[in-house]
């Protein structure tokens, strides 16, 4: 498991959240001057199986790091050595002391094991905070997603037969899709 070197995860007094550190990244909050790094990982996913970005522009990809920058849920994921933001974690609050974990990663990036840093970082974090659930949702057919799920230590807990979809076909007709849900509890945690 990497080592965290950051403050409390939890929001400063602006509302902002604080960092975290592991041995090759800084999470942190999203700033402007992260634009070029971050339309290059959205546009990457513009007409993506799994999670959609469509009709990505370089001026509607603002809106997007408007979001991101005004949000306390989104966590850059930047390069501790070349400072280059190559994802972002998503860590939404959700009611009974749980919170929903996402992830995009820039292609170039993937299978170096730097979600899977990032992920545990959070999660230990997490449940030293007193969370007393993770969870997330992937499509099953996004087999690295749930493998990198299980390696972080969540479990398979639900399969919702079409219950999304993120794109549509040619006569305007949602593309349905399946979900997995993968979860693990503080308690989970600690037997670990």
């Amino acid at each position: 498991m990497p080592s965290v070197h950051g403050k409390s995860m939890m929001n400063n007094q602006d509302g902002r959240i604080r960092e975290i550190r592991t041995n090759r990244l800084i999470l942190r909050s999203f700033k402007e001057s992260d634009y070029d790094d971050l339309f290059e990982f959205l546009s990457q996913l513009e007409d993506d199986e799994f999670e959609g970005y469509p009709e990505i522009t370089y001026e509607k990809g603002k809106e997007y790091l408007k979001y991101r920058i005004e949000s306390n849920a989104f966590y850059a994921m930047e390069l501790l050595d070349s400072k280059k933001v190559i994802g972002n974690i998503y860590y939404g609050k959700r009611e009974y002391d749980a919170r929903e974990i996402g992830y995009i990663v820039n292609k170039h990036f993937q299978r170096k094991r730097y979600a899977t840093e990032a992920l545990s970082a959070i999660i230990e974090r997490a449940f030293n905070e007193g969370v007393h659930r993770v969870f997330a949702e992937c499509d099953p057919q996004n087999v690295p997603s749930w493998k990198l799920l299980e390696k972080v230590g969540l479990r398979r807990e639900a399969h919702f037969k079409q219950n999304i979809f993120f794109h549509k076909d040619e006569n305007g007709n949602p593309i349905w899709k399946d979900t997995f849900v993968y979860a693990i509890t503080a308690e989970d945690y600690c037997i670990k």
